[in-house]
């Protein structure tokens, strides 16, 4: 299996024909350097911890917890239920630019 093939499922499926065309630079860089963070283990993550913020720990950091927590307890715990989509679509997105940039 290439590369290219493993990183297939680190990135959404809009970005599938990207992943494509640009197979053969992707397999000459090598992506074992790349850090990339699993959508599937982010929406568990956003699912059973997510009100907790831990998901965006896991995505971000400390400011990105920071930020979740203040704006769940602001929507009362709304924001929480709306983040689970964005969590999982905001990983794929970073997975999908850190390989861009090493590519190019």
């Amino acid at each position: 299996m290439t590369s290219s093939d493993k990183i297939q499922h680190y990135i959404g499926r809009e970005h599938a024909d990207e992943i494509g065309t640009l197979k053969n630079k992707i397999d000459e860089a090598g992506t074992d350097r790349l850090k990339l963070k699993n959508p599937k283990i982010i929406l568990v993550l956003s699912i059973f911890l997510g009100f907790l913020g831990i998901d965006r720990l896991y995505q971000g950091g400390i400011k990105m917890l920071l930020c979740k927590i203040a704006i769940v307890c602001l929507t009362f715990g709304t924001w929480w239920l709306a983040d689970i989509y964005f969590a999982k679509h905001c990983a794929e997105e970073d997975n999908y630019d850190k390989l861009l940039a090493m590519v190019q």
